[in-house]
């Protein structure tokens, strides 16, 4: 079986937020594999950024971290983002 993760914006699923779940997220990103997070901040401003269901999503010159956002049902839901390695000296 061969498997192709395209990095092309447009093919990534979007979802906001603010009305999902922690487990939501989680079931997301299991499923999609990558995809752009979004919640709109204190000042209307929307936030988003992309997270990975884990470092098979990203490109070989970067690793994962973890980080938590703020949905529905906790403060600190755990997600994981693709960094480039040589930011951190790697």
């Amino acid at each position: 079986i061969l498997s192709i993760v395209s990095s092309d914006a447009s093919a990534i699923v979007r979802y906001m937020v603010q009305g999902m779940t922690c487990a939501e997220v989680q079931e997301a990103l299991d499923r999609d594999g990558i995809a752009i997070l979004y919640r709109q901040g204190e000042s209307g401003v929307v936030l988003y950024d992309r997270f990975v269901k884990d470092g098979a999503f990203c490109q070989a010159s970067s690793t994962t971290a973890r980080e938590t956002i703020t949905v529905a049902d906790t403060d600190e839901c755990p997600v994981s983002k693709c960094i480039d390695v040589r930011r951190f000296g790697g």
